[in-house]
């Protein structure tokens, strides 16, 4: 049941919260994370709602190309271990165990683990083309050492591969949607559909348009 509900908050979070770098673009202090945000914020937003749903849940951190700057969610449920990429700009809907493999498709997309020395590696395919996504190490983590990191993100070095590209993506109804620098993606079960040269200047009414999201409230 706590499994259930985990991945329920989930699912909720990718449809009501969107991935989107506008707080760097922009040079905004985020003031809440239920704005949605990058992989900090979102990750914020999932661990006060599963403490709020008394989940064991804890932040954690992964290594993409290397270097460790994506946050994810530590859940302990049954005495077993899982993690929740809530702050993944695709739709990693279902938790990764840290005892076995998973391979599961989701709005055309296929996300998979395999774990070996106490690293769990995701792979992402998307349009065919499948590629490592993370690499997720399972031993527990000081959650003091990730809240610094997350208050400083923007004041470092890191360059992340989203730092100069619009991002925002969400769950709509059927569909995940993304929208990256000026093009529109749309994945379902059966199809992909690509929209190029959408005006950003008209951002606002295009996310709204698209995405039934107000982005007036933060922006």
């Amino acid at each position: 049941m706590s499994i259930l509900l985990a991945e329920k908050i989930l699912l909720d979070k990718f449809k009501l919260e969107p991935f989107h770098n506008l707080y760097l673009l922009n040079n905004i202090e985020p003031k809440n994370f239920y704005n949605g945000g990058t992989c900090s914020d979102k990750t914020l937003s999932y661990l006060s709602g599963a403490r709020k749903n008394n989940l064991e849940a804890y932040l954690h951190t992964a290594r993409i190309g290397g270097l460790n700057i994506h946050r994810l969610i530590r859940l302990e449920i049954n005495n077993q271990r899982y993690f929740a990429d809530v702050g993944n700009g695709w739709p990693s809907i279902q938790l990764y165990p840290a005892f076995k493999n998973v391979n599961y498709k989701a709005y055309g997309m296929v996300f998979r683990t395999e774990i070996n020395d106490d690293v769990i590696t995701v792979y992402h395919t998307k349009c065919g083309i499948e590629k490592k996504q993370m690499e997720i190490y399972i031993k527990k983590q000081s959650e003091q050492e990730i809240y610094t990191d997350i208050s400083n993100r923007y004041s470092g070095s890191i360059v992340y591969p989203f730092s100069k590209n619009l991002r925002f993506s969400m769950i709509v109804g059927q569909r995940f949607m993304f929208i990256r620098g000026n093009t529109l993606e749309i994945y379902n079960t059966n199809k992909y559909q690509e929209i190029p040269n959408i005006n950003i200047n008209r951002l606002k009414d295009v996310i709204f348009e698209n995405f039934n999201y107000d982005i007036e409230q933060f922006i």
